[in-house]
């Protein structure tokens, strides 16, 4: 059977790469004694599939894999053991039996994220909200596998609002997630800065959520239309 979950990882780990979060789930997997099915092969790994890799510095609530077992097993129970298998710092928040075989990767279209920044006092946060929603061009360069290019994010932005409190705020925005559309909240708020020349600062960044779906129909991957 194959089990999709959706974990969070806090403050503790936010600087930990994917590839150590992959090896740490490995070391759980076995120390859980879960039926974890493995590939064949000189070297067996686990059949973990992850939704997206995490930027380092990110925080997030909304993380999903998709693993499979060799036996059948309760998602309820599948977490309740992951959970006594963890360090501190990750933690499973969501467990559901995917029955479809759509790609986890592929299924991703969306991320909702609450990104902390910094400004010059007497920013009109509002102002620059309702300039960006209503440009049709935000440039950044974005590396690519041959090497940096221009792109506009304007198109991946979806939904955008903010709160600003003398010198600090965040933004609370949606951006797209695809595997040819993925926009990095440092990135859009680079896009943002340079674009209405406000000189902010990234603070923080934490992933309340990976979505899949559409605009106007996103959808939770643990929904059912979606395992």
């Amino acid at each position: 059977m194959h089990i999709r979950f959706q974990f969070k990882r806090g403050d503790d780990l936010k600087f930990i790469g994917h590839l150590d979060i992959l090896r740490l789930f490995e070391r759980v997997f076995k120390r859980s004694g879960l039926p974890i099915a493995h590939s064949q092969g000189f070297n067996p790994r686990p059949q973990i599939i992850f939704g997206q890799p995490m930027p380092l510095g990110l925080t997030s609530d909304g993380e999903f894999a998709d693993v499979e077992l060799t036996d059948r097993i309760e998602p309820g129970q599948f977490l309740q053991i992951m959970n006594n298998a963890l360090p501190p710092g990750i933690r499973l928040m969501d467990a559901k039996e995917k029955k479809n075989p759509s790609n986890l990767m592929g299924q991703i279209s969306a991320a909702s994220y609450r990104i902390g920044f910094k400004a010059p006092e007497g920013l009109d946060l509002q102002k620059l909200i309702t300039d960006v929603l209503a440009t049709d061009t935000i440039l950044v360069m974005k590396k690519t596998k041959s090497g940096e290019k221009e792109k506009n994010i304007r198109p991946f932005i979806y939904q955008l609002a903010g709160i600003y409190e003398t010198g600090s705020g965040f933004f609370e925005v949606l951006l797209g997630a695809g595997q040819d559309d993925n926009i990095r909240p440092d990135l859009f708020l680079v896009g943002v800065s340079n674009a209405s020349q406000a000189g902010l600062e990234l603070l923080s960044m934490h992933r309340v959520l990976l979505l899949g779906g559409k605009e106007n129909n996103w959808l939770s991957l643990l929904d059912e239309q979606m395992l």
